[in-house]
């Protein structure tokens, strides 16, 4: 927002206006004393990007040092500028900080901290003129020399993880660096963003289709559900059962997850009502990776096949043995929509498998890696028949998730760059973005066109092919 034309009103009381909005005539002495040699300052415009739109703002040039027209800098800002006995004192617009200085004074205050100016402020022809990057990250904001941009806002700095999108189209994003649980909600422009929640069993939640609800279980197996937008928590139901794998039915009236203390059931939950529901108790353990079909009539999960121990007769320590040939994670499907059906194993190779997706004519799709490390990443399909078939790509997966149109999957190329792909259900491919950084994390928006990754660290924002930094 602009508000040079209201920092102008505001000093009006104190200031004499001449010249238009944001321009100033001091008749407090301790300003006026500030006044510089005309004949020794040279007057300029110098435009940057505030907030993403071109500003030119009125500097001089003294004794070899640009100053930046206070008035004018505090107005795009979107700071509140009153004249005390003290000198100027600015309030930014969250109201977070305040920042006190004196025209031909070095010395400033930032929150009741003392700083210090290169060079002191200077009156020339009715304005205050000062450092342009001490002032703007004084106000909270942040200055980037290098394309000339200014936000009003900083970014936060830190290491993040763990993205979900919410309904209004808001990133949220753990910061993993933090002492404290601290998820932040980030909006679509950079340096507007919120703390979320700081519940650490929160850090991590399954999003409803709507992109209105999380559910996360806490330390003690109650699930919960969290308000995507303003982060209220409610619990679900008084089952304490250990539930994983959480994932909701595209009504959005069920949750489905791996149940027991050795993941050794499916289960399901009615988030009107909190009644728990046992679906498949086989007393097979350590199932995961929990997926449902957009009809909910079946789901698929992993199962991770662990060595089989023998011995003697006499159960002696030496004789004691594990067969791993048979050891690996498995693929399996249950039918929901036939009573008592049994799991159908889908596949048999010892492969690690990686993020299943059933996607909407009924394919089941994931990522095939090598448990030894020795050949490279692929991505397969299970058609209706059982037949299992790669996936062809010029990258080498290493996450894919599915969508209303197929799959998103990210993969790294020969050069080491990153490239994340949309492929439909015919198997076309479109770039969505390519990078030569490392992308540890993606998450896509309810309707699909924006992506949100997370790459070195740092909060990205997807559209259009093109990358918005969120975080520093």
């Amino acid at each position: 927002m602009r508000n040079s034309k209201w920092f102008g009103a505001a000093l009006a009381s104190a200031l004499l206006v001449t010249g238009g909005a944001g321009s100033i005539v001091a008749t407090s002495s301790n300003v006026s004393a500030a006044a510089v040699n005309t004949s020794a300052v040279k007057t300029a415009k110098a435009t940057w990007k505030v907030n993403s739109l071109p500003v030119a703002f009125s500097t001089i040039d003294s004794s070899g040092y640009k100053l930046y027209s206070l008035s004018e800098v505090a107005g795009e800002l979107g700071a509140k500028v009153i004249l005390s006995s003290n000198g100027f004192e600015l309030n930014d617009s969250k109201g977070l900080h305040t920042v006190q200085l004196q025209a031909d004074a070095k010395s400033y205050l930032v929150d009741g901290v003392s700083q210090q100016f290169t060079v002191a402020p200077v009156l020339y022809n009715g304005k205050v003129y000062v450092e342009l990057t001490k002032l703007v990250t004084a106000l909270g904001g942040e200055l980037t020399a290098e394309d000339q941009s200014i936000l009003s806002f900083a970014r936060p700095e830190g290491q993040f993880d763990t993205l979900h999108w919410n309904a209004d189209g808001s990133i949220i994003a753990n910061r993993s660096d933090s002492e404290t649980a601290q998820l932040l909600k980030f909006s679509a422009f950079p340096g507007v963003y919120d703390i979320f929640s700081s519940n650490e069993s929160a850090l991590d939640f399954a999003v409803s289709p709507d992109q209105k609800w999380g559910a996360f279980t806490d330390d003690k197996g109650q699930l919960n559900l969290i308000n995507l937008s303003s982060g209220a928590i409610s619990p679900l139901g008084t089952d304490t059962s250990v539930k994983m794998d959480l994932v909701w039915s595209q009504d959005g009236k069920t949750i489905y997850f791996i149940q027991g203390d050795k993941q050794e059931k499916i289960g399901q939950i009615s988030v009107d009502t909190g009644a728990v529901k046992t679906l498949l108790e086989d007393k097979v353990e350590n199932k995961s990776e929990l997926r449902l079909s957009a009809d909910a009539k079946s789901v698929v999960y992993i199962v991770n096949v662990t060595g089989v121990a023998k011995n003697d007769a006499d159960s002696t320590e030496d004789s004691l043995t594990v067969d791993f040939s048979k050891a690996g994670e498995q693929l399996y499907k249950l039918d929901l929509s036939t009573k008592d059906a049994k799991p159908a194993a889908l596949t048999t190779a010892l492969d690690n498998k990686l993020y299943p997706e059933i996607l909407a004519n009924g394919t089941v799709a994931y990522l095939s890696a090598d448990p030894d490390g020795n050949a490279a990443n692929t991505l397969k399909s299970i058609g209706a028949d059982g037949a299992i078939t790669n996936i062809a790509l010029d990258v080498e997966p290493s996450w894919t998730t599915g969508v209303t149109t197929g799959l998103i999957v990210s993969g790294t190329a020969a050069d080491g760059s990153t490239t994340i792909y949309s492929i439909d259900a015919n198997g076309s491919k479109t770039s969505l973005f390519h990078t030569t950084e490392d992308v540890s994390e993606v998450a896509v928006s309810h309707d699909g066109s924006k992506l949100a990754i997370v790459s070195d660290g740092k909060v990205l924002l997807i559209q259009n092919g093109q990358a918005l930094q969120l975080t520093k």
